[in-house]
């Protein structure tokens, strides 16, 4: 994984690059091994940023540490849901959503279903850390719901493997990134259910010089580069 010394956000000039954040989501997004950041969604991003010739820096973190260095502003630019930063008036969001992710509910075998957020009421689930799932997560966390959280583990793959050596009865986790790690890992046997859909925004931290005129360059990329892409994917 690799470390990036970078002037944070808060300290940022207008002749220093953008500092992309961002954590390990495939296939959307992830680090090559020299951190570069690869996938649809990060294709996507480079190519908004090179139409709107705006200089950036990517910095591969932790997903452990994403969600802090965002809503602290250690990083200038990033992408995630609505509920992925703590502070929201100190962002300026994108006008449209640049992605729609899925999240569901696994199990292996025939346990029965979850289907809705009550259905985990008394049951172990496997979760992701830094992942709050559209609010899901206080609900799991509530301890009057008595969910028992058998593990917070780092990605898919951790998940999936804590799912399969039976640490809990469900695992939460996203459709794409479940779905590859399945193929890796050759999972039979797994079954699943569709609990909400949620979007995803670019976010600028408002300490960055010129940020609302950065962000409007970068809807304005976004729409014309994709104007099918950003139809799709904000129609009710």
């Amino acid at each position: 994984m690799l470390f990036i010394t970078v002037a944070s956000a808060r300290h940022s000039r207008a002749d220093e690059p953008l500092v992309w954040g961002f954590a390990d989501f495939p296939p959307y997004i992830e680090a090559k091994a020299n951190g570069q950041p690869y996938g649809s969604l990060a294709e996507m991003v480079q190519n908004i940023f090179q139409h709107a010739d705006i200089d950036y820096l990517p910095l591969h973190t932790p997903n452990k540490r994403i969600r802090k260095l965002i809503s602290e502003g250690f990083v200038g630019f990033s992408i995630g849901p609505l509920t992925a930063i703590d502070n929201p008036d100190d962002f300026y969001m994108s006008k449209a959503a640049v992605a729609k992710i899925e999240t569901r509910s696994y199990r292996i075998g025939e346990q029965n279903p979850v289907m809705q957020a009550t259905d985990f009421y008394g049951q172990s689930v496997v979760l992701i850390t830094s992942y709050q799932y559209s609010g899901l997560r206080d609900y799991l966390e509530n301890p009057n719901n008595k969910v028992s959280i058998a593990a917070n583990v780092e990605d898919h793959k951790r998940a999936l493997t804590a799912l399969l050596l039976k640490r809990a009865t469900y695992m939460l986790g996203y459709s794409k990134p479940t779905e590859l790690i399945q193929l890796q890992m050759n999972v039979e046997n797994l079954h699943s259910f569709p609990l909400n859909e949620i979007k995803m925004y670019f976010y600028i931290h408002k300490s960055i010089k010129n940020s609302r005129q950065v962000m409007d360059r970068l809807d304005k990329s976004h729409a014309e580069l994709y104007p099918n892409h950003v139809r799709d994917i904000n129609k009710e």
